[in-house]
C-alpha cells in the first residue's frame, strides 16, 4: 500500500518556524525521515499511550537536538499533527 502524507495547519506552522532559519533541518525532515515514515508507517516510531494513544511519534536526532514528527495514520494518509523538540511536540499534540 502506497501511503501519503499531510499536515495539520497547525503541525505545517510549526515545520515552518521550525526550519524558516534552518534550511539544512527541512532537507533531511523532507528527504530522510518522511520518506523512512512513508515507506511503512506502523513500524516507524513507537506508538504513544496514554492520552496521545492514538498517535505514533517518530524520534530523529539532529546536531544533538532530539526531535518528534508525531502522527497518525488514517487509511492511506500519515497525518502529521505535531513537529517540534521532544516535550513542545508533544504538548502540541496534547493540544490537537
Amino acid at each position: 500500500m502506497a501511503h501519503r502524507y499531510e499536515f495539520l495547519a497547525a503541525a505545517a506552522r510549526d515545520l515552518f518556524k521550525l526550519t524558516r532559519h534552518n534550511q539544512p533541518l527541512l532537507h533531511e525532515i523532507a528527504t530522510v525521515h518522511i520518506p523512512v515514515i512513508l515507506r511503512d508507517p506502523y513500524r516507524a516510531g513507537e506508538p504513544k499511550k496514554g492520552d496521545l494513544a492514538h498517535t505514533r511519534a517518530y524520534d530523529l536526532m539532529v546536531k544533538g537536538v532530539a526531535y518528534r514528527l508525531v502522527s497518525t495514520i488514517e487509511g492511506e494518509v500519515v497525518l502529521f499533527i505535531a513537529i517540534g523538540p521532544h516535550d513542545t511536540a508533544y504538548q502540541r499534540a496534547r493540544r490537537r
